[in-house]
């Protein structure tokens, strides 16, 4: 391309295959009459203008005893040029509202992505987007002073869905910057007529296989965005539900609670003015009348109840506790905190194998009989107290280099198991479980200092299990990973993004020379009865 043509910043969409014009991919409706743009060899785009009003700036009104801000109104123009290029459709969006011209769920997600990571040079990265479903899903920016290549972002390539990249296209001809996302955003030099070569060139990155080396990851979990595909997925969710058939879908806790003040939980309205020792499936069952719609676990709640049965610390839709995983056209696809994902078939084998794959552990330990994690470990610790020496919230250590308060574990046997507790719940749950684990496994490994800090805490009965110099030997320590959970049989069986958290866990410990081992702690069975709620003085029982 020649140089005196003009770097311009373009904005592109690439539409759905089963939308072949304008009408169904823009909101025509609210714009001007289009113009014709004829192309030579290419046919016409149409170009749809839409004006808003003059209005001024928000920050105006900071000053408006000095100044009318009218003087300072200035009117609004949205564009998107709508242009078909070997029967594909492309809308270029300009102006700050030029995308919102386009209708609900006509555009082909991560289009921009995957172009992007297809032509951009590996070594030019200077930003990436990520949605992590580590312990608290998360959406971070990530940006860098100099172009650097993907891996210094320090990704998980298997906790982390890549959202957007930023970086320089190999080829000069696709623009000196690239940024893609669901857009594809470039900035090139180009006159008009040069636009339907280079959005083919676009559309074929797009379809192009990922370099399975560098990038394959990215096709492990991704967002369900299409309304299409979530409405075939819950409607056939829905139909499990009515159909009974609950395996694959089930409730739990959604996020980390603090059980001294939680006795158990109520589900309202409707809730049969019964306190639950937990949440799950059956329990709300048993306050729903009628067949189990979205609907019904939409619109009611679940509450944490104190020991008196008052509400206390948090109440959820049932529908944010709703875990479910639905296989559709061969793709499994898991509802997670209200949201719909895709994951890759080989990831969901892979993943699913290597879980299968963790030792679960040979010890003993008591029914959990309530009261939290807290009250177990200290009754595990007083029942063998020549076992267990209990390492509790008071034991934690503080510990330099972006560490801060460490816990260290719950229980440390005599056998120099160290054991992590928590109540069964969604992966932000137990991904604190697993993170709590690494974290204290890996300064116990590589500083001698944290290691004295932990000797320590450490009873006089388990101190010597721990030396400060030399390291711990290979294998001679074991993290067990114990689980609070009410389902029956011995198998631990957990939702899948928490099945990726241990796997890759395990595989750094290892490397670190621990055993890591799973446990499944029993509920008991009295504590896992359903409590009946006494009526009020003067009022009758529900």
């Amino acid at each position: 391309m020649s140089e005196e043509k003009k770097v311009n910043h373009l904005s592109i969409f690439l539409i759905k295959q089963l939308y072949a014009n304008s009408h169904q991919a823009l909101r025509t409706e609210a714009c001007a009459p289009p113009v014709e743009v004829a192309i030579g060899g290419h046919g016409a785009g149409q170009l749809f203008v839409r004006k808003n009003p003059p209005s001024p700036p928000k920050w105006s009104a900071l000053f408006k005893e000095f100044i009318d801000p009218k003087d300072l109104a200035v009117p609004g123009v949205a564009a998107a040029f709508f242009i078909t290029i070997n029967e594909r459709c492309f809308v270029l969006a300009f102006g700050q509202g030029g995308r919102f011209l386009l209708r609900d769920d006509v555009i082909e997600e991560r289009f921009g992505l995957l172009c992007a990571l297809n032509a951009v040079d590996p070594k030019t990265f200077r930003c990436v987007d990520v949605q992590s479903l580590n312990a608290i899903e998360s959406h971070m920016r990530i940006q860098s002073g100099q172009e650097t290549t993907p891996d210094q972002f320090g990704l998980s390539v298997e906790q982390d869905m890549l959202k957007a990249i930023v970086g320089a296209p190999k080829n000069p001809a696709f623009g000196n910057r690239m940024a893609g996302s669901d857009a594809l955003s470039v900035s090139v030099r180009l006159d008009l007529s040069d636009l339907p070569y280079l959005l083919d060139q676009y559309r074929q990155l797009f379809e192009a296989e990922l370099n399975a080396e560098d990038y394959q990851w990215v096709n492990n979990i991704s967002t369900t965005k299409s309304a299409a595909v979530i409405g075939v997925l819950e409607t056939a969710l829905e139909a499990k539900l009515a159909a009974g058939q609950f395996d694959g879908v089930w409730l739990s806790i959604p996020e980390i609670i603090d059980w001294t003040m939680v006795k158990g939980f109520m589900y309202s309205p409707h809730g049969g003015g019964v306190l639950h020792p937990d949440i799950n499936m059956q329990g709300f069952r048993d306050t729903v009348a009628g067949p189990i719609t979205l609907e019904v676990l939409r619109s009611r709640q679940v509450h944490c109840a104190d020991a008196d049965h008052k509400k206390v610390f948090k109440s959820w839709p049932v529908f944010k506790c709703l875990y479910a995983e639905i296989e559709l056209n061969g793709i499994t696809h898991v509802l997670n905190d209200g949201k719909w994902f895709s994951i890759a078939k080989d990831f969901v084998e892979r993943t699913s194998s290597d879980y299968a794959a963790i030792p679960m552990s040979n010890l003993k330990l008591p029914e959990y009989k309530g009261g939290g994690e807290g009250a177990y470990n200290t009754e595990v610790a007083a029942l063998h107290p020549n076992i267990y020496d209990l390492l509790d919230d008071k034991k934690k250590v503080m510990h330099g280099g972006g560490h801060g308060q460490v816990e260290i574990c719950d229980l440390f046997s005599i056998d120099r198991e160290l054991i992590h507790v928590k109540m069964y719940g969604k992966s932000s749950v137990l991904s604190h479980l697993f993170a709590q684990g690494f974290v204290s496994g890996q300064l116990i490994q590589i500083d001698s200092k944290f290691r004295e800090k932990v000797r320590a805490q450490l009873a006089p009965t388990h101190r010597e299990l721990l030396k400060i110099d030399p390291k711990p030997e290979h294998e001679s320590l074991t993290i067990t990973y114990a689980v609070i959970s009410d389902a029956p049989g011995a198998d631990l069986h957990l939702p899948f993004f928490s099945r990726v958290n241990p796997v890759n866990t395990r595989k750094v410990l290892r490397g670190f020379g621990f055993k890591v081992e799973l446990l499944k702690i029993a509920v008991n069975d009295l504590y896992a009865k359903t409590v009946k709620i006494p009526p009020k003085k003067g009022k009758k029982a529900a």
